[in-house]
């Protein structure tokens, strides 16, 4: 097992998520003044998933751009977290992480360094930390693109990985699949950008110092069609499913929880609802209706704190002897400021 990836230090200050603190990968070469990047030489990146975002992939956290033990994102935004150095992309659960989800060389270059081997981190080793320090980055690719510029790719899952060192590769080749490897709680790559030693946002081009903007141009390193696409996100549910009991984080996440009809005798119907870049404030109202659109159960909430990733959950026990049947949906929206974001999904009693 080649071992001569860079690696990150451990986080100073988690991330939250709902209902437990975690902390997700990143990288360890320090801050660097800022200043913007020059033009020549500078490559453009395509996405490094091949998935859709927005539909089969999320982004979920960026640079840290906060010289201090706070952390700021490049629109002044909470979707980040201290000392963070790339951008995440998330995929669904581990049952599309199982499925494979291929990590792409985001530009053309010669592979510099890799890991592979490791497993997936488990919920005990990210709370001891002892089996991923000093390889927090977990299974990765380090690409130099020229000009001093590099890429490093994080995460991915144990002998997925598809090139050696020495290896040239084109922009879209497959590294390896996406896998929660090193500090990842939940299956992403992870992607940073560095120009010689100084680590650079592709949303803004320039060095992770450089100041925030809460209004910026479409700017950045991004390939001009992509750009489209990596909208600052707001709000963004993602997972949505159905129980017949209080669901169990771990059996969603897995992808234990997707059956989507159930009989009638079921003692419970349950709907739950996973959501990415919920900040303070943000109102939820969860909703479960029965066929033809009364109320069976909501719930309201009001988030606290910045959450890179939260679910809820509402329902009912049965009452009489069987569920009526016929399609049950569930909905859940999102309320920041005067926009709601809404997703539904349905389930059949037979």
């Amino acid at each position: 097992m080649q071992s001569n990836i860079m690696d990150c230090k451990r986080l100073k200050r988690p991330i939250f998520f709902a209902m437990r603190k975690t902390a997700a990968a990143l990288f360890v070469a320090g801050f660097s003044v800022f200043s913007a990047v020059a033009a020549a030489e500078t490559p453009v990146f395509s996405l490094p998933a091949d998935c859709a975002l927005g539909e089969t992939c999320w982004l979920v956290n960026f640079v840290d751009h906060d010289p201090g033990p706070g952390a700021t994102d490049h629109r002044c935004g909470h979707l980040t977290y201290d000392t963070h150095k790339g951008t995440d992309i998330a995929i669904r659960n581990d049952a599309a992480m199982r499925a494979g989800v291929d990590v792409l060389a985001a530009a053309p270059g010669t592979v510099t360094g890799l890991r592979d081997g490791m497993p997936d981190s488990t919920r005990a080793d990210l709370e001891s930390g002892r089996p991923i320090r000093g390889r927090e980055c977990g299974n990765g690719v380090v690409i130099e693109h020229g000009g001093g510029w590099s890429t490093q790719y994080c995460h991915m899952g144990a002998g997925s990985l598809r090139v050696r060192v020495g290896d040239r590769v084109g922009r879209g080749d497959v590294l390896g699949r996406i896998g929660k490897s090193g500090r990842s709680e939940f299956p992403h790559v992870h992607m940073a950008v560095r120009n010689g030693e100084r680590v650079v946002d592709p949303f803004t081009g320039r060095g992770a110092l450089a100041m925030c903007n809460p209004d910026p141009a479409l700017d950045g390193l991004w390939d001009p069609v992509l750009k489209a696409k990596l909208a600052y996100p707001g709000p963004q549910p993602f997972h949505l499913g159905f129980a017949t009991g209080k669901p169990n984080k771990a059996d969603i996440e897995a992808g234990r929880l997707d059956d989507r009809a159930f009989g009638p005798e079921i003692g419970a119907l349950v709907f739950w609802a996973e959501a990415f870049s919920l900040d303070r404030g943000d109102k939820v109202h969860l909703t479960l209706r029965a066929p033809g659109g009364g109320l069976v159960a909501e719930n309201r909430i009001t988030v606290d704190r910045p959450l890179a990733k939260a679910f809820w959950f509402v329902g009912r026990k049965r009452r009489g002897d069987a569920w009526a049947t016929g399609d049950y949906t569930g909905t859940i929206e999102i309320t920041r400021a005067d926009a709601t974001v809404t997703r539904s999904a349905a389930a059949t009693v037979e």
